[in-house]
């Protein structure tokens, strides 16, 4: 799952290859999930959304899935690669408030080190803090009586 910040409350699954995007599309309808698909501007990627607010087993089940045709996906789009001067990259898309995309291009041995030592809802919170930070500044005092 490609990570999303913001203020939607949306679940964002990337694609690269529209077929298999189709079988995630096909696994939201048999689920009856409502659902929207978008081309990130960036890459001129898939990104299908569907609201958050669902259950517990039924998300597990999402993410299952996405994990499966997200490998499918990227045979795909390494089969479609050919060139030989590429290098590894990381992004991380933010949801801005307005409802704009962005991506936060990152270092991926970086990121990896990260990853390597914090969960990725502890991620999620860290960057929606700093985005949040940015949208909306508070100049007030960290340390706070309470």
């Amino acid at each position: 799952m490609t990570l999303s910040v913001g203020y939607l409350f949306m679940l964002d699954y990337l694609f690269f290859n529209q077929s298999v995007a189709d079988e995630f599309i096909d696994f939201m309808n048999q689920h009856k999930l409502k659902w929207t698909q978008e081309t990130e501007k960036i890459q001129n990627a898939i990104v299908l959304k569907t609201s958050e607010d669902i259950e517990d087993d039924l998300w597990d089940s999402l993410d299952n899935i996405y994990d499966e045709l997200s490998d499918k996906d990227a045979k795909l789009s390494d089969n479609k690669a050919t060139d030989s001067d590429a290098t590894d990259t990381a992004g991380v898309y933010i949801q801005l408030k307005d409802g704009s995309q962005t991506i936060a291009k990152v270092n991926p041995e970086v990121m990896n080190r990260m990853l390597d030592v914090i969960s990725m809802d502890e991620f999620n919170d860290f960057v929606e803090a700093i985005v949040t930070s940015v949208e909306s500044p508070d100049d007030s005092a960290i340390c706070k009586k309470k």
